[in-house]
This record gives structure tokens, sequence and C-alpha cells, in this order.
């Protein structure tokens, strides 16, 4: 797969047509993505409502195989590449699947959705949506 895949680019949080069923939405946000030879490499950072900026880096491997890492309620973590235009990862504690992401974008490469989920307190799912636009023309 030598094209570069269109989720690659900096893409900018559009909070107005994002939906949360769990946790507070921040108010504004950068996610950036980008390739580190065969590698996914995914820079956030973000700002709640009452301001306070957030940031994480994370990656690894497009294959789905499981990688183990060091972060505190996390072991494990994956990153499957669909297509060109679609990116998933799982988060897994103790062998269960405790997160999952798909990050997909527009045939068009200028919008880019993603839904997270996991376990809600209930013993339920629930499944965050955000929506964003990308910022540089580094596709395709």
């Amino acid at each position: 797969m030598s094209q570069t895949p269109a989720f690659v680019g900096h893409w900018v949080l559009m909070p107005e047509l994002s939906l949360y069923e769990m946790g507070p939405m921040p108010t504004s946000g950068d996610y950036r993505i980008s390739l580190d030879k065969e590698q996914v490499v995914i820079e956030l950072s973000w700002t709640m409502e009452d301001g306070s900026p957030q940031s994480m880096t994370y990656g690894g491997p497009m294959d789905g195989r499981r990688e183990q890492i060091d972060t505190p309620g996390i072991d494990e973590l994956s990153f499957d590449r669909i297509d060109e235009h679609t990116l998933d990862s799982s988060a897994f504690a103790v062998g269960i699947r405790v997160s999952y992401a798909r990050r997909a974008v527009s045939h068009d490469g200028h919008l880019m959705t993603t839904v997270q989920e996991g376990p809600n307190p209930s013993g339920g799912t629930f499944r965050n949506f955000q929506v964003y636009r990308r910022k540089d023309e580094t596709h395709g």
C-alpha cells in the first residue's frame, strides 16, 4: 500500500456536528494523523469547556496486531488499516477490548468522522461521534 491513506493529515474538530453519549465534549480539538514507515502516529490536542487543555499521542503498526503498551487501565493497543479511508483501533485490558474507535474519511477527503465506543457504567455500550474537517491538503 504505497498511496498515502486519506486519513493522514491535520484535522480540526467541528463540535457543532459531534454527538456524545458519555463524557464531556471538547469545545475545540486538533487531530493529527501521520505515518512513520508502516506505523501510524496519532497526536490529539483538545480544550474542554472549562478551558483546560488536554493532549495525547499514541500509535503503532496498522496490521491488526496487538502491541503491549504502558498506560493505566490499558495493556494492549491495535490498529487496523481497513482501506485508504478507514482506520480502526482497539484498546485491551487483560485481553478484553475496553475501547474501539473508527476513523472514516469522506470520499472527497475533506471530512473525517470518528466513532468511539466502550462500556458505560450501566453495563451497556456508549458511542461518541465526532466530525472533523481537514485543515491541510496532504492527502492523495
